[in-house]
């Protein structure tokens, strides 16, 4: 054992090493050359609950998508582990069941539960399926009621409001994939895919959609050229897209376009469908405000679990997910249309249940952190991902959502050098950048005092000489810098 003696004070070294992380952190910081940037960051031990280091860790940070750990933190709880998304076909009567069943006032239902995954190709592709494959199963528990007419095919989408879009979003993000709006029934993602073709020189390239939407408007002035300048612009409030530019090669992957207007397209997609089948539907309407329906049969039901939710949510970073998240869970506090206030109250009770008094320093806005008027203190990060840590029952679900370095989700092509394993959220907007998470250190390193770290890293603010990309570099330094500093305390000590 050693001592290292400071200012005329003898320190233990367990003291001495979390001086010397906090200051090693520091100096990186000091000569990252950041300027006026804001900076907070705290690190914790989470098996001594000893703080190895911390610089205006009650600040209040704009957190960009770190605030997808609090709200995947607080559907655990407001859920509950075994939660799950449900999206139903169903025939439905919107007056009194007849006694004989299905007569012609029998229409289709499509009753959604707020699933954000239903239809994403994603997690479909972990099961071996495409859209496709889902539509297909759709429609033929339709055919097999033997109902060649229905009165008409009627959308619930009431378990949310009618806000599809926050209104602090900025509008140029409106069209892109992380814009998506927020509805009581999701289907791919909110979103269509564009690929563009080149045709001949001179000529207007070709355009493939998928969802295939015949019924969306598209207006094509991009042009085959020798440059790849393709532009794409949706008109806020309708499905008009537009296409621009020049088209050269044909792209491995498609763009991702928001929709307008999510269930009923989706309504006039599967009518459409439905029809190609031979089967008529009178007529597709939204369920309104006080309607009352009679479910007669669950023709179809399709699941999502919350591990699975929250996956997507953080490893992926996908910000209809983390909506849907809180929209549901304001839902399920009130009992009416999950909207984005009922959520954030939500989030709130949870909070102050877990963290106590802390938990009044943060300003919930979002639930995804695209809004810039979310606000967290690096404190707060770190005190629920404690609670998180010490909660057996929900730490390994919670744990594994998260992205892993090297390895997974956003974090794949990070973090591969060290030694042990971090599990994150990483974040980012306009002169936004943020990195929460856990250090978990390798058993075998005989020097290691703890197992687990805990670690929040915000930065708001950076100027442009510097990028998003300098800020990640500086994230991966100081957990490398900590990480070295718990595996050998002599050598980085000095």
């Amino acid at each position: 054992m050693y001592h290292v003696l400071m200012f005329g004070l003898l320190m233990t070294p367990k003291v001495a090493l979390a001086l010397d992380i906090d200051n090693h952190l520091q100096q990186l910081i000091q000569s990252a050359d950041l300027r006026q940037t804001k900076v907070a960051f705290m690190v914790k031990d989470l098996q001594t609950s000893e703080i190895l280091a911390e610089l205006n860790a009650d600040v209040p940070m704009i957190p960009a998508s770190n605030m997808k750990l609090i709200t995947t933190a607080a559907a655990l709880d407001v859920l509950g582990t075994d939660f799950v998304f449900r999206t139903k076909l169903s025939l439905i009567q919107t007056d009194q069941v007849s006694p004989n069943g299905i007569t012609a006032e029998t229409r289709l239902g499509i009753l959604g539960g707020g699933d954000p995954a239903f239809g994403d190709p994603v997690l479909l592709g972990q099961h071996g399926l495409i859209v496709d494959d889902l539509l297909n199963q759709w429609v033929q528990a339709v055919a097999q009621t033997q109902v060649s007419r229905f009165k008409g095919l009627l959308v619930d989408d009431r378990i949310f409001d009618s806000e599809f879009v926050h209104p602090s979003w900025p509008t140029s993000d409106l069209i892109k994939h992380y814009g998506a709006q927020v509805t009581g029934l999701n289907f791919h993602t909110n979103c269509v895919d564009v690929l563009p073709e080149p045709t001949v020189q001179g000529q207007t390239p070709r355009i493939r959609l998928f969802p295939d939407h015949s019924f969306l408007q598209t207006v094509n002035r991009a042009e085959t050229s020798d440059q790849d300048l393709f532009t794409i612009d949706r008109k806020l409030g309708t499905n008009e897209l537009i296409f621009g530019g020049t088209v050269r090669n044909r792209r491995n992957a498609p763009y991702r376009i928001t929709i307008h207007d999510p269930p009923m397209l989706f309504a006039r997609w599967f009518a459409q469908r439905l029809a190609d089948r031979g089967i008529e539907i009178g007529s597709l309407a939204r369920a309104s405000e006080q309607e009352q329906l009679h479910e007669i049969k669950t023709l179809h039901l399709v699941q999502t679990t919350l591990p699975q939710i929250l996956k997507r949510t953080n490893q992926d970073s996908q910000n209809l997910f983390a909506e849907c998240l809180l929209k549901r869970m304001g839902r399920e506090m009130t009992g009416r249309p999950g909207s984005w206030k009922g959520g954030a109250a939500a989030i709130r009770i949870v909070l102050a249940k877990r963290l106590g008094s802390p938990s009044a320093t943060i300003a919930i806005d979002d639930g995804s952190g695209l809004s810039r008027g979310n606000r967290a203190t690096a404190r707060i990060f770190l005190e629920l991902l404690d609670s998180m840590h010490q909660d057996t029952r929900k730490s390994k679900i919670f744990r594994e959502s998260l992205a892993a370095g090297g390895a997974k989700g956003t974090l794949r092509r990070r973090f591969g050098d060290l030694e042990g394993q971090v599990y994150a959220k990483s974040g980012y907007l306009r002169s936004v950048s943020a990195l929460s998470g856990y250090l978990v250190l390798p058993a075998e390193s005989v020097q290691i005092r703890s197992r687990t770290i805990g670690f929040s890293f915000l930065f708001n603010g950076f100027a442009p000489h510097k990028r998003n990309f300098d800020i990640k570099k500086l994230q991966e330094k100081m957990l490398k810098r900590i990480e070295q500093a718990l595996i050998d305390p002599v050598t980085m000590g000095g």
